[in-house]
């Protein structure tokens, strides 16, 4: 309301409150509006932080529920490669014995079929008797197997001495020269049924073995018997 008096002018003076207070609503009224234009921008860009909050406490229980996951998958993989191991030892111990196993129950076999051989050698033989002689080439040299029976009637015992007698050609001995004696092998033996004798045989360098003469003495009792050489060697090899 102005009040003129003349030229003068008067005014009302606002006081400096009220002054204060429009200001303060003023700028109260801008953030307000600044928060509803940051809601409205978020809601309309299609983000709300309620949601987002309620999202990420989610998130938060997922994770923990994975890490918890993990953890006991984890435990699950390490009891699991140590059963994978225990069973790998216990499958490579269980192959050994049956390996074992396998090896003993041909031993056996082989030494029942031996046995039932030499059985029925010894109802045939009427005294003491060469059953069989074999000689194979070994890592170093050459070894030999024979075996003496005796009928199982007879039951007494024999003591007898064996003589292996190699006989070949050395390097530089004509072809038409009789064949030489190589090697003289002496065993005593002492049996009542039969004997399996076993031994090594050195030969000397470049000869070549063609026959091996077996003789058997017991007292007066004398057996021989020949055998041809399995595998002759150049008189240029060495044994």
């Amino acid at each position: 309301m102005v009040n003129r008096i003349g030229d003068l002018v008067v005014r009302r003076r606002v006081s400096p409150a009220v002054r204060y207070g429009l200001i303060a609503g003023a700028v109260v009224l801008g953030v307000l509006t600044g928060i509803g234009l940051f809601w409205r921008g978020e809601s309309v860009a299609g983000y709300n932080a309620v949601h987002a909050v309620r999202d990420e406490a989610r998130a938060r229980v997922r994770i923990a529920s994975l890490q918890a996951r993990v953890k006991r998958l984890s435990a699950q993989l390490a009891m699991s490669k140590r059963l994978l191991q225990s069973g790998n030892v216990a499958y490579a111990a269980l192959s050994s014995a049956l390996k074992k196993s396998d090896a003993r129950r041909m031993h056996l076999k082989e030494r029942l079929g031996f046995y039932k051989t030499v059985l029925a050698a010894s109802k045939a033989a009427k005294g003491l008797k060469i059953d069989s002689f074999q000689v194979v080439r070994a890592s170093s040299g050459w070894r030999y197997r024979l075996v003496l029976v005796q009928p199982f009637a007879a039951d007494r015992w024999i003591y007898a001495r064996v003589r292996l007698t190699v006989q070949g050609r050395g390097a530089g001995r004509s072809s038409g020269a009789p064949p030489a004696r190589l090697v003289d092998v002496l065993r005593n033996v002492h049996f009542k049924y039969f004997d399996e004798v076993r031994g090594s045989v050195q030969l000397p360098v470049n000869v070549t073995p063609q026959r091996v003469m077996i003789q058997v003495a017991s007292g007066a009792y004398v057996v021989t018997q020949s055998y041809a050489w399995p595998h002759p060697v150049s008189p240029n090899s060495s044994e």
